[in-house]
C-alpha cells in the first residue's frame, strides 16, 4: 500500500504508545507518533513499581522511549487527532490544527484517559504529589503515615481497605458513598480503620506552610471538621482520550470504571485496522502493564500487516502467472522457438574455448524452450522451469519430436528445488508488471548452481523501445544487477559483464544485450 503515507500511526506517546513504536520501528515498519505531549502521569516527579526504572520520572522514561523509537526511525509529530476515517486501503486522520491529513494502513491507540477528580478545593493543585490514586504506586513513599482516602463510589472500599497495608493509621471520608451497611462497617472497624460521612469541602495546607504548597495539612468535611492527613488517595472519573474514532463505530464494553473500547487480548478492536493499549482501554492499568500491551499490540498489528502483505503478493504472483500464460495460450506461437543468440553465441565461445563442456542444464523461464532445446541438441540434459502451462506444452511436444533430453516444469522460478546444475541460464527474465523485481530471482537461481558450475543472465539492457517507454523504467545494467545481488567474492567469481548490441534488432525492440556470467568457485 505504497499510496499511503504509513505503515502504522499511533497516537499517544505514552508507556503504550512507545512501546508500541519501538516494535514496530524494530520490524523496519513506516511509523508515526502523534502526541498532544499531555500525558496522564504528567503531575507526578517520579514512577514505582516499573522494574529497572524504579524512582524515574515519567517524562525520563518518555524521552528515553523517543530516543530508542527514533533510533530505529520511528517519527515523532506533535499533534491532537480530531477525526479518523476510512480511506482506500486503510485510514485517514484529520488534524485538530486544520493541517493536511495523514494516511495509514493501520492504527494504534494509546491516548490514555484523564482523571476527573472530585470537585474539592486544594484537590486538584496537589494532585500527583500528595494527591494520590494508586497505592502500589505511591503507598511505600507515605508507608506509615497518617492516609485518608477521599471515596468517590463503591470501588472506593477497595482502595480502603489496600491501604491498610501501608499504614495502620487510615481515615475513610465516605460522604459520596451514602448509608454504609453494617458489614462493610465491621470490616473496616476489624482493620481500624476510621470513617468520616461527612462530605469533603476542602483540602487545607498545614499550619505554618504556604497555601500553594505541596502538604495538605488537613481535610475539611461540611460539618467543619479538620482531619489532619500527610497524603490523601481517591479515584476520579476516568475519561478515555477516544472521541476521535466515533465515526468508526467501534465495539465498546462497560464496567465499574465506564465505558471503554473492547480489544482482545493483542489489542485488536472491531476495526480490522485498528488496535489499542494502555489507558485508553484499560484504565486501571499501571505503566508495566501499558508497557507490555503496547508491545503486543504493535507485534499484533506487524503481524497482521505481514499477512496483508502476503496475500497481496500471492494475488500479484498469481495474475503475474494468468498474464504469462495468457499471452502463450491467445497465440500459436509467442516467439519463434529458436535460441537466443546471446545465448547460444557465449555458450559456444566458452565450449570452443573448452572452459565449458555439456552437463546439467537447467534454464529458468524456458518460455517454449527455445535455448533448453538448443542446450539439449548440443549433449546437454536440460531441465526448463516456466510458469506458463501452454508455454511448458509446447516445449515438450518440441523436445519429444526431436527425441531430445530436455525435462519442462510448470513452476515459479523462485520455488522449484530441483537441485544443482552445471549450468544455470535465464534469458530475458523482465516484465511489464511494475513491481516486478528480477534480483529475488537472480538470487534463487544462484541456489541452483553446483560448485564449479555457472549462471549465465540475459538481459535487455537500456531504455525500453519507444513505443513502450511509458510502461516501462530504463532496465538496470549487468553491473547493476551484480551489485544488486552482493555476491560473496570467496564463493563468486564474475567471469563476464557486458553489454552487446543485436546482430538483427527486431523493430520495435530492445537493441542491446546485457550478458552476466558468474562462476561458483569448487
Amino acid at each position: 500500500m505504497d499510496n499511503l503515507d504509513h505503515d502504522v500511526v499511533i497516537v499517544g506517546a505514552g508507556p503504550a504508545g512507545l512501546s508500541a513504536a519501538q516494535m514496530l520501528g524494530r520490524a523496519g515498519r513506516r511509523t508515526l507518533v502523534l502526541d498532544s505531549d499531555s500525558p496522564r502521569n504528567r503531575f507526578a516527579e517520579h514512577m514505582h513499581a516499573v522494574v529497572g526504572f524504579d524512582g524515574v520520572s515519567p517524562a525520563e522514561l518518555r524521552r528515553r522511549g523517543r530516543a530508542e523509537a527514533e533510533a530505529y526511525g520511528v517519527r515523532f509529530r506533535t499533534a491532537l487527532v480530531e477525526r479518523v476515517d476510512e480511506t482506500d486501503g486503510g485510514l485517514e486522520i484529520a488534524l485538530a490544527d486544520g493541517a493536511e491529513p495523514v494516511t495509514t494502513r493501520a492504527l494504534i491507540v494509546a491516548t490514555g484517559v484523564s482523571d476527573r477528580l472530585p470537585d474539592v478545593a486544594g484537590l486538584a493543585e496537589r494532585w500527583g504529589r500528595t494527591v494520590l490514586h494508586c497505592p502500589y504506586c505511591h503507598g511505600w513513599e507515605v508507608r506509615g503515615r497518617r492516609i485518608g482516602v477521599l471515596a468517590t463510589s463503591p470501588m472506593s472500599l477497595h482502595q480502603i481497605e489496600l491501604l491498610r497495608q501501608w499504614t495502620p493509621d487510615v481515615v475513610a471520608f465516605t460522604g459520596a458513598l451514602g448509608e454504609i451497611g453494617d458489614d462493610i462497617r465491621e470490616r473496616l472497624a476489624a482493620r481500624g480503620i476510621r470513617l468520616i460521612p461527612s462530605p469533603v469541602v476542602a483540602l487545607e495546607a498545614p499550619e505554618g506552610r504556604d497555601r500553594d504548597g505541596a502538604e495538605i495539612g488537613a481535610v475539611v468535611t461540611a460539618d467543619g471538621r479538620r482531619t489532619p492527613v500527610d497524603a490523601i488517595f481517591t479515584g476520579g472519573r476516568l475519561d478515555p482520550h477516544d472521541g476521535f474514532l466515533a465515526d468508526l463505530d467501534l465495539t465498546r464494553t462497560d464496567g465499574p470504571a465506564g465505558s471503554f473500547i473492547a480489544v482482545d487480548f493483542a489489542g485488536a478492536t472491531s476495526h480490522p485496522l485498528v488496535w489499542a493499549a494502555g489507558n485508553v482501554v484499560a484504565p486501571m492499568a499501571n505503566v508495566p502493564v501499558s508497557m507490555g500491551a503496547g508491545s503486543m499490540a504493535g507485534a499484533a498489528v506487524n503481524g497482521a500487516l505481514v499477512a496483508l502483505d502476503t496475500a497481496a503478493a500471492v494475488a500479484r504472483r498469481r495474475g503475474h502467472a494468468a498474464d504469462w500464460e495468457a499471452r502463450y495460450a491467445e497465440t500459436d506461437r509467442v516467439w519463434s522457438g529458436r535460441v537466443n543468440e546471446t545465448t547460444s553465441t557465449l555458450v559456444a565461445e566458452l565450449e570452443a574455448a573448452g572452459t565449458l563442456a555439456p552437463g546439467t542444464a537447467l534454464d529458468l523461464g524456458c518460455g517454449e524452450g527455445g535455448d533448453a532445446l538448443w542446450l539439449a541438441a548440443r549433449g546437454w540434459s536440460v531441465t526448463g522451469v516456466d510458469l506458463s502451462p501452454t508455454a511448458v506444452s509446447r516445449a515438450q511436444a518440441a523436445a519429444r519430436a526431436a527425441q531430445l533430453d530436455a525435462t519442462f516444469v510448470v513452476a515459479e522460478i523462485d520455488s522449484v528445488g530441483l537441485g544443482a546444475f552445471d549450468l544455470v541460464t535465464t534469458s530475458f527474465l523482465h516484465s511489464w508488471d511494475p513491481e516486478f523485481s528480477r534480483i529475488p530471482l537472480l538470487r534463487a537461481a544462484l541456489r541452483h548452481v553446483a560448485p564449479g558450475g555457472r549462471l549465465l543472465v540475459v538481459s535487455h539492457v537500456g531504455a525500453p523501445p519507444a513505443d513502450q517507454a511509458h510502461d516501462h523504467p530504463p532496465l538496470a545494467t549487468p553491473a547493476e544487477e551484480r551489485a544488486a545481488l552482493e555476491l560473496d567474492p570467496a564463493k563468486w567469481t564474475v567471469e563476464r559483464e557486458e553489454v552487446r548490441d543485436r546482430h538483427v534488432p527486431s523493430p520495435g525492440h530492445h537493441v542491446a544485450d546485457g550478458i552476466l556470467l558468474l562462476r561458483r568457485r569448487p
